[in-house]
């Protein structure tokens, strides 16, 4: 049973990761569009889920607190899980443990009892809700219908650790063959359906269920979530317990799975979980959806609020910059402006070498008019140069003792060349030096 087991949950997790390697797409677009329209593919790669709970049987033999999960037989349950869309995930699972039931009666007959080891593997198909709650929240509830195969083999503890079998009398008690008192050692050690009490003759240990799951899921962090839920499993076979009563449909077994399970995102990049990140800064918070701008994108979640009219925009409602040069489309004049350019003006230009040396160099600076009012009242009352510096002298390349126009630009352009010994500091000083001398 056990290898069958490991060879089953080995079969699916080796298809479910071949199916989900096949997917592929822009993580981004998919999980913070807020339009309505429909993404074929998903956000993540392949989520596994560790749980633990409890197994309830709901057939014909069952114990006095089968509605009590917390008094059921532990179970396993793993899982690999992908999301189709922002609103359905798809699951692979499988799930081990023991069914078991003991019935007690004044009447010898019922007193009946098993025990079982089953597994259960198939698949399912998972919705959030996010139709209705619209935004991602740290609790958010989920309900999941899917197809699975279940495996089990009935046993009962019908002989005590003696080998002698139980009889049970109308007031309670049991003997074994020899008429001694005794009581049940609770050893499954009898194959029911070797043992054949009923007739049934040898029926099948393997059957199929519709597995309904309901709960809710726990934001921990951006790779951990924790899921509570509570799985319904209704099987096509009466015999999980070796007794069948009546015939019909809504005869067969069921049994129960609640559990806690720890669900790991182990293979998402970084630059993936930024995006989940989007909406944990909402603080999930729910706003009344105002939009004062108009630009798709609620108030709330705007971070660029009174984007004009008609302009296209992100998710995050900022104008599209598609060449990334920090000015928008609708107000950028040169479309493409190459990654490497030394700066931008407010329309989106490049700037280039000689708007730099005509922001250093502008005739228009000083108004002509002020010049004299300047010298007047600038503390520079008579020159400060007598001579040309000594690091300035080879820049006089007609040697006529005089820093002309041609030789002070040739000098900022060499500054811009690197081909130039001198500092921004020592072109600031050659324009002092150009205007006193």
């Amino acid at each position: 049973m056990k290898h069958k087991q490991i060879f089953i949950i080995f079969i699916l997790i080796f298809f479910s990761n071949n199916l989900f390697s096949q997917i592929d797409e822009d993580y981004e677009t998919l999980l913070l569009d807020e339009e309505e329209e429909e993404l074929p593919n998903s956000a993540f790669k392949p989520v596994i889920a560790i749980g633990r709970g409890a197994f309830t049987f709901l057939g014909d033999i069952h114990d006095n607190y089968y509605l009590n999960p917390f008094q059921g037989r532990f179970a396993t349950s793993a899982t690999i899980s992908r999301n189709i869309n922002k609103y359905f995930d798809f699951d692979f699972f499988a799930t081990f443990g023991k069914l078991t039931g003991n019935q007690y009666s004044l009447t010898p007959a019922d007193n009946l009892n098993f025990e079982t080891d089953i597994f259960t593997g198939g698949a399912s198909l998972t919705y959030n809700f996010n139709h209705l709650l619209q935004r991602k929240r740290p609790i958010s509830p989920f309900i999941s219908l899917g197809v699975e195969a279940i495996q089990f083999s009935p046993k009962g503890d019908i002989n005590n650790l003696n080998g002698n079998s139980y009889n049970y009398d109308t007031d309670g008690t049991i003997r074994d063959n020899t008429g001694h008192l005794t009581s049940r050692d609770y050893t499954y050690e009898t194959d029911l359906r070797d043992l054949d009490l009923y007739r049934y003759g040898k029926y099948s240990l393997m059957s199929f269920a519709i597995p309904i799951d309901i709960g809710a899921n726990v934001t921990v962090s951006d790779r951990v979530t924790l899921r509570l839920g509570n799985t319904y499993h209704y099987s096509f076979t009466d015999f999980i317990d070796n007794v069948k009563k009546g015939s019909g449909l809504f005869k067969n077994d069921a049994f129960l799975y609640s559990y806690v399970s720890l669900r790991l995102d182990l293979f998402s990049p970084a630059s993936e979980i930024v995006a989940v990140e989007k909406f944990k800064n909402l603080k999930f918070t729910v706003t009344d959806k105002k939009d004062a701008d108009h630009d798709g994108v609620d108030d709330f979640n705007d971070e660029c609020p009174n984007t004009p009219g008609k302009v296209i925009i992100d998710f995050n409602g900022c104008p599209l910059d598609d060449d990334n040069d920090g000015v928008p489309n609708y107000e950028d004049k040169q479309d493409n402006t190459p990654p490497n350019s030394i700066a931008v003006g407010s329309n989106g230009i490049r700037i280039i070498e000689s708007h730099l040396i005509a922001l250093l160099y502008d005739p228009d600076a000083i108004n002509r008019d002020d010049v004299h009012h300047y010298k007047q009242t600038s503390s520079k009352s008579s020159k400060k140069y007598k001579q040309i510096p000594a690091k300035f002298k080879k820049l006089d390349l007609n040697q006529d003792n005089y820093i002309s126009v041609d030789e002070l630009q040739k000098a900022i352009d060499s500054l811009f060349d690197f081909s130039s010994n001198l500092t921004v500091e020592d072109i600031h000083e050659l324009q002092d030096f150009f205007f006193d001398q």
